[in-house]
């Protein structure tokens, strides 16, 4: 398959995935939740894409939880922003949450999130890096910080993001895939090289 056309299929999958992952309705947890601990492991236990899919769900669910009622409200006008594709008007929102609520990992990874769909690479980045600090866990975040090393062609930062997301949750496989690619693609590399 065309690298190009894989990196792209990879980004516009990307994107519709944190997009369904961020879209559910926010109640009162985060990323401190303790049911995290427990819905982690089960995560990397599961014996099915399905029942993973589903526990990934819940996770995301607890991810988007917020007692705060400005940071939920910002973080839900943010969201309809984002199912309109009116991406500065919900960077603007996830903004707010940010502010209102600082310690709040999904507001960084909406803004990470909507900056990515932006094209704004560094700034998503920079985001990516406050998600991952509050939440260390966040396989989302990770595989956005891949998708943006592979769309600024750094082939091995891109598929180390990508391990540490499928070391959190190994049932992401079109993530498994893009490394596979990028293996495949490194030993044909290292081969030429070789040669």
């Amino acid at each position: 398959m065309n690298r190009s056309v894989t990196v792209s299929c990879i980004a516009s999958l990307f994107a519709v995935t944190v997009m369904w992952a961020v879209l559910a309705t926010p109640s009162i947890a985060d990323q401190n939740d303790p049911r995290l601990d427990r819905l982690f492991a089960e995560l990397k236990l599961a014996s099915d894409q399905e029942s993973a899919d589903q526990i990934a769900s819940e996770i995301w669910a607890l991810w988007r939880e917020t007692d705060d009622p400005i940071a939920a409200q910002a973080l839900a006008d943010g969201i309809q922003a984002m199912r309109t594709r009116q991406y500065r008007n919900a960077y603007q929102h996830f903004s707010e949450v940010i502010r209102q609520a600082p310690a709040f990992a999904e507001g960084w990874n909406a803004r990470a999130t909507v900056l990515y769909l932006m094209g704004a690479y560094r700034e998503s980045i920079d985001d990516i890096r406050e998600t991952l600090q509050r939440e260390p866990r966040h396989f989302g975040a990770l595989s956005g910080l891949g998708l943006i090393f592979l769309q600024q062609k750094q082939l091995g930062p891109a598929a180390t993001a990508f391990h540490d997301a499928l070391s959190l949750n190994p049932h992401l496989p079109r993530i498994r895939a893009t490394i596979e690619q990028l293996e495949s693609r490194q030993r044909s590399i290292d081969e030429k090289n070789a040669i």
